[in-house]
């Protein structure tokens, strides 16, 4: 069998059939999305433990690069007020 012969039998031959994927990718694309947003949740629910107490321009600067890289980005605003909860102690949570 030359190289040309095994490819066509690897293509769509006797071989196994393969299933292309394209079917999946919206749920697999949800499913991530999900899994980062669930993350960042548990990286502010642990920066809020631990950052209590703290001015609110360290907590807004730790917030930023934290949940930079996850995707989450929000307003200054927002930024301000979930580290003036996290300073005074109160629940945080994104929305």
């Amino acid at each position: 069998m030359n190289a040309v012969e095994m490819n066509a039998a690897a293509e769509g031959g006797a071989g196994p059939t393969r299933f292309r994927a394209t079917a999946q990718r919206p749920s697999i694309a949800s499913q991530v999305k999900q899994q980062r947003a669930r993350y960042a949740g548990a990286v502010l629910g642990s920066l809020a433990r631990s950052q209590q107490g703290r001015s609110t321009a360290q907590i807004q600067h730790l917030l930023r690069n934290a949940l930079t890289p996850l995707g989450i980005r929000m307003s200054s605003a927002k930024l301000q007020q979930l580290a003036a909860d996290i300073a005074a102690g109160r629940p945080v949570a994104l929305s």
